[in-house]
This record gives C-alpha cells, sequence and structure tokens, in this order.
C-alpha cells in the first residue's frame, strides 16, 4: 500500500484536461508519486488512445462506486477512492486542474504518518469578490452549505473551508467516518453527498470532530479561478504563471468557463 497518491476522478467530455493534468504531473512530480485516474468503464479506450498508457494507472469508476454520473456521482466516488486499499493518503485533483511547478510528497505530507489538510478561511477570495461583485453574494451559500454540516456535528465557531481542489485526504478519517458515524445512522457515501454535495466539508468537519488524525493546516495548493472576472483580472494586471508558482503548486480552471489554456 502506498503512504500517498495523486487521484482525479474524470469522464469522456474532461479527457483532453486530464491530458494536460497528466502531462503535468510527469513534468514535475519529483517524487514519482503513483498517480491514479478513475472514469467509467465506457470511458476507458478513449482515455486510453488519447493519454497513453504511461505515468498512470487507469481504474474503472465501478470498482469504487456504481453510480450515475453528473457531479453528485462524482463526489460520492471520490469520497470512496480509499476503499480501493492502494494508499493511506490521496491527494484528489480534478481534471481541469494541473501543476505548475516541481511538487514533493512534503508539500503534502507533514510528516511520515501525518496529511497537511487544506483549512482555512479563504478571506483573499471573498475579498476579491467583495470589490468585484457578481449579481449575488457567493459567501451566503458557501456559509449555508458548511454551517449545514457543522451543524450536525455540533460544532460552533469559525466557518472553514476545506478546499478548493486539490484536497489531501486520510483514509483513515474517511474510514471512521463511515464506521463512526454512518454505519451506526444507517447512512451511506450516497446519502451524504445527497444531503450536502460539499465532500471535502464532511471530510474536515469529521477530521475536527473525531480528531481521528492530527489537523495539520495548510492553505489552497493552488490558484482557483471560480470566475472568469478573477481569470480576466489577472490576465490584465500580468499575473503571470512565473508569479503564481511563487506560492501555488497549479492552476484550477473551472472546465465550465472553457479558460484558454
Amino acid at each position: 500500500m502506498h503512504s500517498l497518491v495523486l487521484y482525479c476522478k474524470s469522464y469522456d467530455k474532461d479527457v483532453e484536461r486530464a491530458k494536460t493534468l497528466l502531462e503535468s504531473v510527469v513534468k514535475f512530480n519529483i517524487d514519482n508519486i503513483p498517480f491514479y485516474i478513475s472514469v467509467p468503464t465506457k470511458d476507458m479506450e478513449l482515455f486510453h488512445s488519447v493519454l497513453g498508457t504511461e505515468g498512470y494507472t487507469l481504474v474503472p469508476d465501478e470498482d469504487i462506486d456504481i453510480k450515475d454520473e453528473g457531479w453528485k456521482g462524482q463526489q460520492i466516488i471520490k469520497s470512496q477512492f480509499w476503499k480501493l486499499g492502494l494508499c493511506e493518503n490521496y491527494i484528489c485533483i480534478d481534471s481541469d486542474c494541473f501543476f505548475i511547478k516541481d511538487f514533493h510528497s512534503t508539500d503534502f505530507m507533514f510528516d511520515e504518518d501525518t496529511p497537511y489538510t487544506v483549512c482555512h478561511e479563504y478571506k483573499s477570495f471573498f475579498e476579491f469578490m467583495d470589490k468585484f461583485p457578481l449579481n449575488f453574494d457567493p459567501y451566503e451559500s458557501f456559509a449555508k452549505e458548511r454551517l449545514e454540516i457543522m451543524n450536525l456535528f455540533g460544532r460552533d465557531g469559525v466557518i472553514y473551508d476545506f478546499g478548493p481542489g486539490p484536497t489531501i485526504w486520510s483514509a483513515k478519517v474517511w474510514k471512521n467516518l463511515e464506521e463512526e458515524y454512518m454505519i451506526p445512522n444507517n447512512l451511506t457515501f450516497t446519502d451524504l453527498i445527497s444531503a450536502n454535495g460539499s465532500e471535502f466539508t464532511w471530510y474536515g468537519e469529521w477530521l475536527l470532530h473525531s480528531q481521528v488524525i492530527r489537523l495539520m493546516p495548510k492553505g489552497p495548493l493552488f490558484k482557483n479561478y471560480h470566475y472568469p472576472h478573477q481569470y480576466e483580472f489577472d490576465k490584465q494586471h500580468k499575473y503571470t504563471t512565473n508569479i503564481i508558482a511563487k506560492r501555488y503548486l497549479g492552476l484550477g480552471l473551472q472546465s465550465i468557463y472553457n479558460f484558454n489554456l
């Protein structure tokens, strides 16, 4: 069993983005952290034809869970990758992300046994949205989604974000959530995601509740562009990849907006 792996849940519409991600992993993965991609069985031939077979291991989604496609199905599968028994910890990364500089195991692991946990208040994002608002308040939905799970586990205080991706997850936390909360309450991962689709909040809040591993917080690993005007702002102000690489390992470009890579 590996101590740490990279994992991406993908599908046919993201195959070109997954190829860009794979190319960045091959280029910058200094410690040769194993890389797994899972897709529906029907998409495996496509991924092998576009990505080739080197630099990663392709796994059928059905080996993890059998769910229809759509964002909820993706979250359910992501939160159960650990059940394959391949690793103790995994970096869950989406197809619309890619690395921009060398990375090492120590970027994700505090020590041999303890992964970092993405845990912060995301103040920089909400500050930007205050300065350049859209026609809605993103903090309202952010807080509502997280308070639901906080209240469920009886936690008061600061509202944390345990994303955006990539996230670093311990199999111990997911397993403990299943054994100590889900099974006693006759719940499945499908039930959890159907009730609240923020899989990284389920993980983070259960970690705070259970303390099953030591919490070593870390800010976002990648510079994520959630909305086009964030991206255009940085382009206008010549906030280049070289500058971004001073503080981040990579970029996340929301696939729904078709950013030009």
